[in-house]
């Protein structure tokens, strides 16, 4: 994804409209673009359930390569008259420029201090130093699934996000500071959820979490053709839920 980091979020290149046919593997979806088909590489395994359906607007990015199977990246979808993004892989660039840019709630006066940090078997998003002490820091993106303004995650069983929250916990337990974020790529969500439901480990795992100190923060953003940037904190229903999407 081709995108640069303004004060608190990222800028989208310019991206071309389409409309969404269908999705054969959860790699790929094939789009109208200027009334011809077109394939489309998908960068959400998700199920991305109740969002992808024949008619729904997209935008695309327009890509090149000589390895390339397709000429374009999805990168957004309109649901209910609102952007949503569907490149998971944004969240944690989002959620670093935020930090950056003093504009994370919760976070204030955090600073990065290095990216991509290897930790027991596990490499986590960032390290940071906030009040005086550093910070481990996993970035998770939701909004794939929502359900009566709540987001849930995962859309899918995740053992690596387990895997994830067990060791931050056990580090937790040691003495040190951890948080997860969960970036809502999307506007219309008012809390967040584990999806207990379809993963109750990674349920379990988050509540072991918490319990062991890990701090949890949840967050909508703000998303137009133009960008997308955190916008708010919201609210954790560690206790809801699952169920189905709208």
């Amino acid at each position: 994804m081709s995108a640069r980091r303004p004060a608190g979020g990222i800028d989208f290149e310019p991206l071309q409209p389409a409309t969404f046919l269908a999705r054969p593997h959860r790699f790929l979806v094939h789009a109208r673009r200027r009334g011809r088909r077109v394939a489309v590489a998908c960068r959400d395994p998700g199920r991305l359930i109740g969002l992808l359906r024949p008619g729904t607007p997209l935008l695309l990015a327009p890509r090149s390569g000589r390895h390339r199977k397709t000429r374009y990246d999805l990168v957004l979808a309109r649901s209910d008259g609102r952007w949503l993004s569907l490149v998971p892989a944004l969240a944690n660039r989002i959620f670093e420029s935020a930090v950056r840019a003093d504009r994370a709630p919760g976070l204030r006066g955090a600073r990065v201090l290095a990216r991509e940090v290897t930790h027991g078997r596990s490499r986590f998003d960032l390290l940071l130093e906030h009040r005086g002490r550093r910070v481990l820091a996993e970035v998770k993106s939701a909004g794939g699934l929502v359900r009566h303004g709540r987001a849930l995650f995962p859309d899918a069983p995740t053992e690596r996000g387990r895997r994830h929250l067990r060791e931050l916990a056990a580090f937790a337990r040691a003495g040190g500071d951890a948080l997860v974020a969960f970036v809502v790529q999307r506007p219309d969500v008012r809390s967040f959820a584990p999806n207990r439901s379809l993963d109750p480990g990674f349920a379990d795992a988050l509540d072991e979490a918490a319990a062991a100190g890990v701090r949890l923060l949840a967050y909508a953003c703000a998303v137009s053709p133009r960008g997308c940037r955190l916008d708010r904190r919201i609210r954790i229903d560690r206790r809801a839920g699952g169920g189905r999407s709208r």
